[in-house]
């Protein structure tokens, strides 16, 4: 039962299969994640004709609630899941289908790092997975545009967490945004059960 368990945890870092599909079906459905997520797009101060990525959409639903405030700018979607890539499609077909949303299946290398062209970026419980957070905090904030937002989200997931790691995690993220160049930088804080949520909101 340990490994079933382990196994099926393993699949939030990359969903794949008809384990990923569950672990998909959670993040869709849990009501930490959703209150979590909402609360971190209303940080971002979206605006109709904002051009938007998601870092990490995981099943769509956030991408879903940020189709519904920006109807006039593009959204970009990046994962290195298929299959979360593919519970996203089926969330957000319309969008898809008409070109406003766009899904790109791999890593932060997928993206050109040389032309600004993103208003708003938003990762939520991604970056955790990533051991080098200070490269790839660099290509986000050379994709960012000029008086663009980003927000960063973590809220620890697991056994023994605790709002003390929660919070480490979000202060070297702010202290790395503040050595890349970022300004504004602050955390905000969510509560919440059994850990508070963290968002690091950093302007360039």
């Amino acid at each position: 039962m340990n490994r079933l368990k382990r196994a099926f945890v393993k699949q939030f870092s990359q969903p794949k299969g008809i384990l990923g599909e569950l672990a998909g079906m959670v993040m869709a459905t849990r009501a930490s994640n959703l209150e979590r997520n909402e609360w971190t797009i209303d940080l971002l101060g979206l605006t109709p004709t904002d051009d938007v990525l998601e870092i990490g959409p995981g099943p769509g639903v956030t991408l879903s609630k940020i189709l519904a405030r920006v109807t006039k700018g593009k959204v970009v979607a990046l994962d290195h899941s298929k299959t979360m890539l593919n519970q996203c499609q089926r969330r957000n077909w319309a969008a898809v289908n008409s070109g406003q949303l766009e899904l790109i299946e791999g890593t932060y290398s997928a993206l050109d790092s040389n032309a600004a062209r993103f208003d708003k970026i938003i990762a939520v419980n991604v970056l955790q997975f990533h051991r080098q957070d200070t490269e790839v905090l660099k290509r986000l904030h050379n994709i960012l545009s000029p008086g663009g937002r980003l927000a960063i989200t973590y809220q620890p997931r697991g056994e023994n967490v605790s709002n003390q790691s929660g919070q480490s995690f979000a202060e070297k993220i702010r202290i790395a945004l503040c050595s890349i160049g970022f300004s504004s930088i602050k955390i905000e804080v969510l509560p919440s059960e059994p850990v508070n949520a963290f968002c690091v909101i950093a302007d360039k």
